[in-house]
Order: C-alpha cells, then sequence, then structure tokens
C-alpha cells in the first residue's frame, strides 16, 4: 500500500512540475492578431475648417457627418466606405442634390468600427437606391461615434 502511494505522490508531483514548465514556456511568447484588418477607408470629405465653429456654420445642407480634429484644422466628412465603387455610388447621390464633395483616403485605428463596415459595405453593395444608401451611411457614421469617437 506504501509503495504505491508512494507512486501515486510521484505521478501528482512529476504532472504538476511538467505542467508548470510548459505553462511558463508559453507565457512568454509575443503574440500577434491574426486577423488584420485594412485601416484605410474611403470618406467623402465635406471641406476642410480652421475651427469647430467655422465648421458648424458651414454644414447646413447635410443631415449627419463626423469630423476629424487634426493640429490646426477640422475636416468634415459625410460618408465612408471600403471600396471605391460604393463611395462612387453615395457621392453620385449627394451630386444630385447640388454638393460636390472629394473622396479621400483616411486611416481609422479601430478594428471593430473596420468590422462593422465591411458589414455594412454587403448592403451598400446591394443597393441602388438613393434613400437606402443615405441611411445605410446614416449608420456609419453612427457606429463611428459610438466605436471611435466615444473609445478614444
Amino acid at each position: 500500500m506504501k509503495k504505491t502511494l508512494f507512486w501515486v505522490f510521484m505521478a501528482l508531483v512529476s504532472g504538476a512540475l511538467l505542467g508548470k514548465i510548459t505553462f511558463d514556456k508559453y507565457e512568454n511568447l509575443d503574440i500577434q492578431s491574426t486577423i488584420s484588418f485594412n485601416n484605410k477607408i474611403y470618406m467623402l470629405k465635406y471641406g476642410t475648417y480652421a475651427n469647430l465653429d467655422e465648421m458648424q456654420d458651414d454644414i447646413t445642407n447635410v443631415d449627419r457627418y463626423i469630423y476629424i480634429q487634426d493640429d490646426n484644422q477640422v475636416s468634415a466628412y459625410v460618408a465612408a466606405s471600403t471600396t471605391k465603387k460604393n463611395i462612387n455610388k453615395i457621392k453620385d447621390v449627394y451630386l444630385a442634390k447640388g454638393l460636390n464633395l472629394m473622396i479621400e483616403k483616411v486611416t481609422i485605428n479601430n478594428d471593430e468600427f473596420i468590422q462593422n463596415l465591411n458589414e455594412y459595405e454587403k448592403l451598400l453593395e446591394a443597393t441602388e437606391d438613393e434613400k437606402s444608401l443615405l441611411i445605410i451611411e446614416n449608420q456609419i457614421l453612427s457606429c463611428y461615434e459610438e466605436t471611435v469617437v466615444n473609445n478614444e
């Protein structure tokens, strides 16, 4: 009986020791994300302004917009997309309303927003209706505010 208890105890100790060595080996690994999103997206630029007040006074033709504030300027955007085809669809909607907007590539460092934007892209691809395109874009801009602006 003593021999059996001794070998059971030895098995438990050696198992614990080997387990600790194994887990310690993997604890210090430099792990990188396996899913990488393209963080460059297309945005429709409404304009660039010196400050927020100037921007808010000028933007009266659109229902929803977002802005990105750099060192000494504020840029206002009315749409975002990951594909040039979809951003051109939205640009055509605004062109029909009399707004000539510029397409600009912008870097967004928020994987959650990029992942959501990729899902919205499927809806943008499927529709040609102007009203639907604007509704989807409003949702994208709301998502930007929730995930990027509120998490800074």
